[in-house]
């Protein structure tokens, strides 16, 4: 009988979005709900050419072109296959078998998969009671050999923000590992640290188009770091990362950035009207700087989640996590996405005022008119 690496066998699968999710209001994944810049789907079409589609890709223009538009060197960026072919590419260059991954927790799970699957082990750090990195454990934690530290700013799926402050603390205080600030969100930010690269040579910075540009389906995504650690990127990583397709969408969507700046905009002003509504509704949240929020329905939290699917609106369910049983993900839409959510929401009242009393969620924070309290 054949078998995989150990390293394989044990791993747990990762939960993809449902099948089926066409015609449906997707706020489930936090994919830009309205689609892409139309002149980027009227690029595409141009490129599709048989002669064209029979060509492996070029780069080195568009590289040049993307390192301008993202402010480095087009010798500090590295074109991936979106994030995740990122998280890839870093496990591939850096991690043997048995290095240490500090990760907090709950965070993007992809970071542990490609660490494990190379190998490697997981240290977790858990955020607090109010949803905080506690930073005071994760520099205990760094004094072992932790090859690299994940962490998503924002967080997903929390939508946090860690300070400048705890991050540049932490960079100093493990120059001999590798950070990688995962900016996937950072249109909805509006932080970033990505100027650092220069300055700190652990430093690596990921982005996404996958998010507020609207190409999710193309994969492509970028790696942002000195010189040096990028060319060792490189090495390891596959000549033809990313397609002609991709590299194609994303050339032209930065060419009208501005499309997608307007989009986060609005998600920015919708996440705020959910945010007050949910306090209204005293429907505990966690404050984000995310295109999502996550908020705490209680016990019936699945069933809301099945409601909404019936009716045509999809949204992350997290119960199979046990630190988040409650509780669900929003992805924030369109204005008229978001009022529809909330109507629905509103129809829900049976099954949100069923959920736990404050009482019982001693473990998780809660929203007050003061702020949040354990």
């Amino acid at each position: 009988m054949v078998r995989p690496r150990k390293s394989v066998a044990r791993l747990h699968k990762y939960r993809p979005p449902l099948e089926g999710r066409g015609g449906k209001m997707r706020l489930d994944f936090n994919e830009n709900t309205i689609g892409c810049a139309p002149e980027v789907v009227r690029a595409l079409r141009r490129a599709l050419s048989a002669d064209r589609l029979s060509c492996y890709p070029e780069y080195e223009a568009g590289r040049k072109r993307l390192a301008k538009f993202f402010g480095v060197r087009p010798e500090e960026l590295v074109l991936t296959n979106g994030t995740d072919d990122a998280i890839n590419v870093i496990c591939q260059a850096f991690v043997e078998p048995g290095d240490l991954l500090l990760v907090p927790a709950p965070t993007f799970p992809v970071y542990q998969f490609f660490h494990e699957v190379a190998g490697g082990a997981v240290e977790r750090v858990y955020y607090d009671e109010n949803f905080r990195l506690p930073v005071r454990d994760v520099l205990k934690i760094l004094k072992r050999r932790i090859r690299w530290v994940a962490l998503a700013n924002p967080n997903n799926p929390t939508g946090t923000i860690i300070s400048k402050r705890d991050l540049r603390i932490m960079l100093e205080a493990a120059p001999n590992t590798v950070f990688v600030v995962d900016e996937a969100y950072y249109e909805f930010s509006g932080e970033t640290v990505l100027p650092w690269i220069r300055k700190y040579p652990n430093l690596i910075v990921t982005r996404t188009f996958s998010k507020a540009f609207g190409l999710a389906a193309l994969r492509l995504g970028c790696i942002l770091t000195n010189a040096k650690v990028a060319d060792d990127l490189r090495r390891g990583q596959n000549p033809f990362p990313v397609n002609s397709l991709a590299l194609v969408g994303g050339l032209v969507a930065i060419q009208h950035a501005g499309f997608a700046r307007r989009y986060a905009a609005e998600i920015c002003a919708n996440r705020a009207t959910l945010c007050r509504w949910l306090e209204d509704q005293e429907i505990p949240y966690v404050p984000s700087q995310a295109n999502f929020v996550l908020t705490r329905l209680g016990p019936h939290a699945p069933a809301i989640a099945r409601r909404l699917r019936a009716r045509g609106i999809l949204v992350r369910d997290w119960n199979y996590d046990p630190r988040l049983r409650g509780f669900l993900r929003f992805t924030i839409g369109s204005t008229a996405q978001t009022r529809r959510l909330m109507r629905e929401l509103r129809q829900m009242r049976d099954l949100i005022e069923a959920r736990a009393s404050r009482k019982d969620w001693s473990k998780f924070a809660t929203f007050s008119a003061t702020g949040w309290v354990a």
